[in-house]
């Protein structure tokens, strides 16, 4: 063979770069990963500082499961990049009615904790399928609402609040009312993305008004009534951070928020220290690894920590924010808005409870609290969002 028929030399490394651009790997947004995994990782320390005195007599018994959910997360994340998003929005109707049905199912034969029937025993594992309906909900509403040649239509506007309302409706009843909220607030984030006229704005307005007078004249007129819809334990918690007088007072009700208040206050500028926080130590706590790791978080790493935590999240939205207005169709465009919507809600939630300025939902802090099916409903939004941004037109100067 002659020397002008033999291929060119080439190094490992062009090679390598030829089959990155081969596979796309470098349209991913290597950043948000990037943010992902570094949540993830503080997640597992913080899980373990927060854990390490526990009922179970194990030190690692959380975080090591934890790990384990972020790798199953991570799996899943990387995965699903492998299907253009529109495929999936293609089974919207499949994936919802699949949705109520599981939340139907765990109203009926569903493990109580907390006083709600929210979750699925499987042997060791607990599942809750309101976490995978808030996923199908992002691509039902956005599969019903996908249209940028036209402004919303009445009857766009009525599917989409039904198809909203039943979901939301399943999970009050369960009763789980955080999750219901973060529902809505995914139907209202989306709406708002695809733009909902002012009488339109205005008669919701309207019928949320109404609601909101009935449910509280049913506190008033008939308090028995009320409380069959609401337990009495819930109202309390919803209700607490408008009575300062009695979580000072630390007894009760108002227990679990004082000892966070105190975790938060005795952290400082810049923490008492991983796996040296008195209030965390002390397991003085309660869900301290679940719901109320931003005190762990405030405590430890003090409120440099907690402000480094919330610039994560800061960042983590700017990304979705980029990817949502760079998405090549509307379609694209109110997913971002439903997953950011979802994470917004959530962190603003979650951190204002734990320093009593919002009322006390039981809402996990995404990619942070403890907690198979959040992190894999949290996993699962991002890589719908990564999905969106990997499957974009490039734009050509």
């Amino acid at each position: 063979m002659a020397f002008s028929q033999i291929p060119p030399f080439r190094s490992w490394g062009e090679i390598v770069i030829e089959r990155v651009a081969n596979k796309r790997i470098v349209d991913i947004d290597w950043l948000m990963v990037a943010i992902v995994a570094g949540l993830s990782v503080g997640s597992v320390v913080m899980v373990a500082s927060a854990s390490h005195v526990n009922l179970t007599g194990d030190p690692s018994y959380f975080y090591a499961r934890q790990s384990v959910w972020f790798l199953i997360g991570f799996g899943v994340l990387f995965y699903s990049l492998r299907i253009d998003y529109a495929e999936y929005t293609q089974h919207w109707k499949q994936l919802y009615f699949v949705g109520i049905g599981l939340l139907v199912l765990v109203s009926l034969t569903g493990a109580v904790t907390n006083g709600a029937k929210s979750w699925f025993q499987i042997g060791p594992l607990r599942l809750e399928p309101a976490e995978l309906m808030k996923i199908i909900l992002i691509l039902t509403m956005a599969s019903l609402l996908e249209n940028t040649e036209s402004a919303l239509s009445n009857k766009q506007l009525l599917q989409a609040l039904s198809v909203a309302g039943l979901p939301v409706f399943l999970v009050i009843l369960q009763p789980d009312l955080g999750t219901a909220l973060m529902m809505s607030a995914i139907a209202f984030g989306i709406l708002w993305a695809r733009g909902i006229g002012r009488k339109q704005a205005a008669a919701l307005l309207a019928v949320g008004s109404l609601a909101a007078g009935t449910f509280a004249a049913l506190f008033v007129v008939k308090k028995e009534l009320f409380f069959k819809l609401v337990h009495p334990y819930q109202w309390e918690r919803l209700t607490l951070f408008l009575h300062p007088q009695i979580r000072e007072t630390g007894m009760g009700a108002g227990y679990q928020l004082h000892q966070s208040m105190l975790a938060i206050g005795a952290g400082q500028i810049w923490g008492e220290g991983i796996f040296k926080g008195i209030q965390t130590q002390g397991a003085w706590i309660p869900e301290r690894h679940t719901d109320f790791i931003f005190s762990v978080v405030a405590e430890e790493l003090g409120f440099a920590g907690a402000c480094l935590l919330l610039a994560a999240y800061f960042a983590l939205l700017w990304r979705m924010i980029k990817i949502g207005r760079e998405a090549r169709d509307s379609m694209g465009a109110l997913i971002v808005a439903g997953v950011l919507s979802m994470f917004l809600a959530q962190v603003f939630e979650n951190v204002g409870m734990t320093m009593s300025i919002m009322p006390i939902t039981g809402i996990t802090l995404p990619l942070m609290s403890y907690g198979g099916s959040s992190i894999l409903s949290s996993m699962l939004a991002i890589g719908l969002v990564l999905n969106v941004g990997y499957h974009r037109k490039k734009i050509k100067f």
